[in-house]
């Protein structure tokens, strides 16, 4: 049976107090098949010892030295993955239509992300430290959410980013993203640039 696989993160957060970040994004990370995920994780795991890392010391766009950044892309970007990325500029939201629960935008946001993207039989990966109820709660809902939209033998795993690189690379993806809307910062448009032959469609979504 031929699988796809998902390595799903986000950048921002759900909320809308006056310190929220103005955009929540999401990425879905597509790996063709299984053998390609053993490759490009293996790339990746190289790439850091190449580094001088130790085993759990994480890419996270935020916090990696950008050169690092660019030169981590560079060494992924023949591999065969795409990403589809989600984004709510909460900016735009009329104030009447905030929601009260930050938890069912998430939902909300993370099933329109899916619903857009074509797999075979999906084997769904995020980070998991959110705790145990938010794990349990996740994992019911995405497996109902696909199996009502025709989607049947998925899998859902919640994992600690720090022990999975390729929840790491969907980090750097959506934070290159995220980073494309810092108007503010002068390497904006470089991270995103340097991704461009993966990004198969960045989601603009307004409620």
């Amino acid at each position: 049976m031929k699988r796809n696989f998902l390595f799903i993160d986000d950048s921002g957060d759900t909320g809308f107090k006056k310190d929220s970040s103005s955009h929540f994004l999401l990425a879905a990370m597509v790996v063709v098949d299984e053998n390609e995920k053993e490759l490009l994780n293996d790339a990746i795991d190289k790439f850091r010892s190449n580094l001088g890392w130790a085993e759990l010391d994480e890419f996270k766009f935020n916090i990696t030295n950008k050169r690092t950044v660019l030169k981590l892309i560079e060494t992924v970007k023949d591999f065969d993955f795409k990403a589809h990325i989600m984004v709510l500029d909460k900016r735009r939201i009329n104030p009447d239509n905030i929601p009260k629960d930050k938890t069912s935008l998430y939902y909300r946001l993370i099933k329109e992300l899916l619903l857009k993207i074509v797999f075979d039989n999906p084997v769904i990966t995020i980070d998991g430290r959110a705790g145990k109820k938010f794990s349990k709660e996740i994992r019911t809902y995405l497996r109902k959410t696909l199996s009502d939209n025709g989607i049947n033998n998925s899998r859902v795993y919640l994992v600690d980013s720090r022990k999975n690189s390729l929840i790491q690379l969907a980090d750097i993806i959506v934070g290159s993203v995220a980073r494309s809307y810092s108007k503010d910062k002068a390497d904006n448009q470089k991270y995103i640039k340097a991704l461009k032959t993966k990004i198969v469609e960045i989601h603009e979504i307004e409620i």
